[in-house]
């Protein structure tokens, strides 16, 4: 299974983006709870820079806040919109860790 993660990740676009995001582990136990940035992501996943990140195959829930550029034209004040997913790490560098979207998603409007 981890092979067609790989390969989907492989074939889709990804584009340099800094955006925050709300990382916990879904795991039995201990819920640990982190507030990274993307470095990267694409619609299939994204790459989280961190000094210890979590393990390969740790479940996890994200939640992303993205800036929406196009409605600022309307108000002074910026707008964001969070996207809610669920997600497992597939690679753990000394970097940090990327983990790959589920297919499930919710989106709504962030307060500022």
């Amino acid at each position: 299974m981890d092979h067609e993660i790989g390969s989907e990740r492989r074939g889709l676009q990804r584009f340099l983006l800094k955006a925050s995001a709300v990382v916990q582990t879904v795991s039995e136990g201990v819920e640990k709870v982190f507030e990274l940035s993307t470095q990267d992501i694409s619609s299939g996943g994204a790459f989280f820079p961190m000094e210890v990140p979590l393990s390969t195959g740790e479940k996890v829930k994200i939640t992303l806040f993205l800036s929406i550029s196009a409605l600022e034209r309307f108000s002074a004040i910026p707008r964001k919109a969070k996207i809610i997913t669920e997600g497992r790490v597939v690679r753990s560098t000394e970097l940090g860790m990327a983990v790959a979207f589920g297919r499930r998603y919710s989106m709504s409007p962030a307060s500022v």
